[in-house]
């Protein structure tokens, strides 16, 4: 073999060579498995799986690196906390070595949680600590100026957690007050509909949804065949039509609220009555409670329990699930409360014309209720327990469990007959319950109840300006956020929200 030839031979065995070591070291890596890098790639705490406890989400949707911090409202019980997490894949969860399903294992977050992620033999440490959220402050956000009002109603939609607002046209004019509605949503205002009533309302009005967020209104309305009777009416989603007939009875009313029966989501209606027409049975200053049944009214029927001869002042009722809870004024010599629930079609009586210990009178103005998740009912009335003559706020709450009235806190310490006597009670999902008020000066002020000092906060004023001699409202969405509503000098509704500070 001359040399030509061996050097040939020498590069076919050198390509063989490195042929057979490159087909060996791919081989070698196809072996080796990939490294394991088990991660948390999202975590939070969803109001779904949390019920009654969380009324928002509080996601972190995105983990970067391994400490989670989540800021949650300080009223929230961290002891046992859902969370909803995601992962990469093959990979376990545990936590102090149990195994966590997301959307479904509790823990106690009021320390540092630590969730092993393990993939194979690799595990990674994440820490979850949960810290306390900006507190929520009330902040101006909207005056309406497309319309004056004199006189409204103010609720916060149960579906959709908008504020709606039913309200009487200030004008010169008397013709001219008519049924408006509007509603704030999105940052902006917008009516719904144009003038509602046929002409000229009075100023005994409400305005009630029912638990698919449809509106009814009623109001005193002169266009009846009996001026200032009441005329109750809906709103479809395009259209507003009278529930019933216009004026649905004959006799006229002092005072007027609506409420939703539980058993049929129709509306009901609370008056005291005032000049009683002739074939209608009850006596002046009765409770008249009115029934809808999808088609005809069933009209002037009784509280059971409660005497035809007890004169009603204001009344109140809110429905939660198979209930509707009532508070009503008695105004009978000295003026006292009486509360009762609405549940499948039987009335109960909660209090019966309670006068506060001390108390020479009720302050015959306006009352509130509301209830909380656990079926709690929290009232407001003015007396004078504490000071005879000057007429204090008191919250009481009836618990349901143990079917015992309790004082919520001190009286909040304000003479409402200075004020017009006009507040309103409402209580966050959390069970936080909030007052609004007219200070001495009419100024609109809130106070809310601190769980950790068991009184009220300081008294804070909204605006240093003289509000109308107007109802207030206060009310809560699902979601927690807050809304506080009056009408101002200008005759304009003003709208306050309670949310987290930026």
């Amino acid at each position: 073999m001359n040399m030509k030839q061996l050097n040939k031979l020498a590069y076919y065995l050198m390509i063989a060579v490195a042929a057979f070591a490159i087909g060996s070291c791919s081989k070698k890596g196809d072996d080796i498995p990939d490294k394991a890098d088990p991660k948390m790639l999202s975590f939070g705490f969803y109001a779904e799986d949390n019920e009654d406890n969380l009324f928002r989400d509080y996601i972190v949707s995105s983990v970067s690196g391994t400490a989670i911090q989540v800021e949650l409202p300080k009223d929230v019980d961290r002891t046992k906390l859902v969370a909803r997490f995601t992962t990469t894949d093959n990979t376990t969860v545990t936590v102090s070595g149990i195994p966590q399903q997301s959307g479904v294992t509790k823990n106690d977050f009021s320390t540092p949680v630590d969730y092993i992620i393990t993939e194979g033999k690799t595990n990674a440490r994440y820490t979850v600590t949960i810290v306390n959220a900006a507190d929520y402050v009330w902040t101006k956000v909207a005056t309406y100026t497309d319309k004056l009002a004199s006189e409204f109603d103010m609720k916060v939609n149960p579906a959709t957690g908008v504020p709606y607002f039913f309200y009487m046209l200030s004008s010169n004019d008397a013709e001219e007050r008519k049924a408006y509605v509007a509603k704030y949503q999105d940052n902006s205002w917008s009516s719904i509909g144009d003038a509602i009533s046929a002409g000229r309302i009075g100023t005994r009005l409400s305005m009630v949804l029912d638990n698919e967020g449809q509106p009814y209104i009623a109001y005193q309305d002169y266009t009846a065949t009996k001026a200032q009777t009441p005329t109750i009416q809906r709103y479809n989603g395009s259209n507003w039509s009278v529930v019933g007939s216009v004026g649905i009875f004959s006799s006229t009313i002092y005072y007027m609220s609506l409420g939703i029966n539980p058993t049929n989501n129709q509306p009901i209606i609370f008056n005291s009555l005032n000049v009683i027409a002739s074939g209608e049975s009850l006596q002046k200053r009765a409770l008249s409670v009115s029934y809808f049944n999808g088609s005809t009214w069933s009209i002037h029927n009784e509280v059971s329990g409660r005497l035809s001869s007890q004169a009603t002042g204001p009344t109140w009722s809110k429905t939660v699930g198979d209930a509707l809870y009532l508070i009503a004024l008695n105004s009978t010599g000295v003026q006292t409360y009486s509360v009762y629930t609405y549940q499948q079609g039987t009335w109960t009586t909660i209090a019966d014309k309670v006068l506060e210990a001390g108390a020479l009178n009720t302050y015959l103005s306006q009352v509130g209720l509301d209830v909380d998740h656990d079926g709690n009912i929290y009232i407001i009335i003015a007396d004078d327990g504490q000071t005879n003559g000057t007429y204090n706020l008191r919250v009481k709450k009836y618990t349901a469990s143990t079917k015992v009235w309790s004082q919520v806190g001190n009286v909040i310490n304000v003479d409402v007959s200075k004020g017009d006597g006009r507040y309103s009670l409402a209580v966050s999902p959390s069970g936080v319950p909030h007052v609004f008020y007219r200070d001495h000066q009419s100024f609109p002020t809130v106070v809310s109840f601190d769980t950790e000092a068991q009184d009220w906060t300081t008294p804070e004023v909204l605006e240093a300006v003289e509000s109308q001699s107007t109802n207030i409202f206060l009310g809560f969405a699902a979601d927690g956020t807050g809304y506080a509503s009056y009408i101002n000098k200008s005759n304009n509704i003003v709208l306050y929200k309670y949310d987290a500070a930026n």
